[in-house]
């Protein structure tokens, strides 16, 4: 490597940029200080070894510092290194207040809850750190760095396949940026240097209403029957829906209350249809359960004492001709509602509870403000298209069909 006399600022400013990469120029007097050399800038920087491992510190950008200050402190730093004292170490310790992980993800979850986030958004992030960042709960988060991050992504990508690669990284990226808006000495996240792997959306949609249907009928639960229907008809997420408790309820209004949601909270108006699936799914629950029964979807296996699993079980996959899923539920009733029924975007983003959409410059769209019997409307008219898609028409008693229509009760 390049060698210069490192005495003055004449010779600091001959020293030349890099064209490719970057290049050290060591200082011929004081042994392991130089400069390093990119195309852009020129950073004074000190390296020896600690107890046989190699230590580079970095004193400041040229420019920034002057050469005597670069010195000095280099001088100082060696003679710590030689009492045994490791910088680098010390840096990365005083680093974020030397705030672990572990705590990173506790001061995450605080706010996570003062922005009353969904318990499944908790649960997910939590097993993803449970399976893949476990081994790094109590070290340093200075300690974590983009070298390890990068290993560790292709690692997971290779054994649990791209998409938890990829929600890993975030769930990282999202504790160490709350970490770095409390203590602004942390560097950029060490996910900077992970190369995300391509994910594709999912485009499938239910395609056979009346196959779909008969696939329905077909599952011996009934209340993974009910749960299923509703969330066919409704376009809502099912880790919400599984938690859905009777007293959030209001059947005789037609509504029914989301209070912790992935986003925020939300009351859903309800189409006749639904009134009269939810009425039914309670009257059985009363008799399978008891009068005391909490949930909607209720189950008697779980620990929670609602439905858990949301994708089909056992048999039932075998029940259809089509491959889907509950989000593949939620996707049909988004797609519906724009290429079939065209109701407002609004009232599609209200109706299942996305933000809606701010047009830039556009003042206008921030004045618009549907209420609920407006939503009602818009929501009886994709239950009235989605029954029309099922031949023969499902009757009463499974959930709609041919039902008194709703009318808002009078107080």
């Amino acid at each position: 490597m390049p060698k210069a006399t490192l005495t003055t600022k004449t010779a600091v400013d001959a020293i030349p940029y890099s064209e490719k990469g970057q290049a050290v120029h060591w200082d011929t007097e004081l042994t392991g200080f130089g400069i390093l050399a990119g195309a852009r800038q020129k950073t004074f920087i000190l390296e020896r070894r600690i107890n046989g491992k190699p230590r580079r510190v970095t004193l400041g950008r040229v420019g920034e510092i002057t050469l005597q200050k670069a010195k000095g402190d280099a001088e100082q730093l060696i003679g710590e290194m030689r009492g045994g004292s490791d910088p680098v170490q010390r840096q990365r310790t005083q680093t974020a207040g030397g705030m672990t992980l572990r705590e990173g993800w506790e001061l995450t979850q605080e706010t996570m809850r003062k922005k009353n986030r969904a318990q499944s958004t908790f649960d997910d992030y939590q097993s993803k750190i449970d399976c893949h960042l476990a081994d790094w709960l109590d070290l340093p988060l200075a300690d974590i760095t983009p070298e390890m991050t990068n290993k560790l992504h292709s690692k997971i990508g290779e054994g649990h396949g791209k998409y938890m690669a990829n929600g890993t990284m975030r769930v990282l990226r999202l504790i160490w940026r709350r970490v770095r808006r409390q203590h602004r000495g942390l560097p950029e996240a060490p996910t900077s240097n992970v190369d995300f792997y391509a994910e594709h959306g999912r485009t499938n949609v239910i395609k056979d209403w009346p196959a779909w249907w008969a696939g329905i009928e077909q599952i011996a639960n009934p209340v993974r029957r009910s749960f299923y229907i509703f969330l066919a008809f409704s376009g809502c997420r099912a880790g919400e829906t599984m938690r859905m408790e009777v007293k959030n309820l209001d059947l005789d209004n037609g509504i029914a209350k989301y209070p912790i949601t992935k986003t925020i909270a939300f009351e859903l108006p309800l189409s006749d249809f639904m009134v009269e699936l939810l009425r039914n799914r309670i009257a059985g629950n009363v008799e399978q359960f008891g009068a005391d029964c909490r949930w909607v979807f209720p189950s008697i296996t779980s620990k929670s004492g609602h439905l858990e699993e949301e994708k089909l079980i056992r048999g039932e996959p075998e029940l259809f001709k089509q491959h889907w899923s509950p989000h593949t539920l939620r996707h049909s009733w988004i797609t519906i509602s724009d290429q079939k029924v065209k109701i407002s975007d609004s009232h599609q983003r209200l109706l299942t509870n996305h933000k809606l959409k701010r047009v830039k410059n556009d003042a206008h769209s921030g004045y618009i403000h549907p209420d609920l019997d407006d939503l009602r409307v818009s929501q009886q008219t994709m239950t009235d298209y989605i029954l029309a898609q099922i031949k023969p028409k499902p009757s009463k008693g499974q959930g709609g069909g041919s039902v008194v229509k709703f009318q808002k009760k009078v107080a």
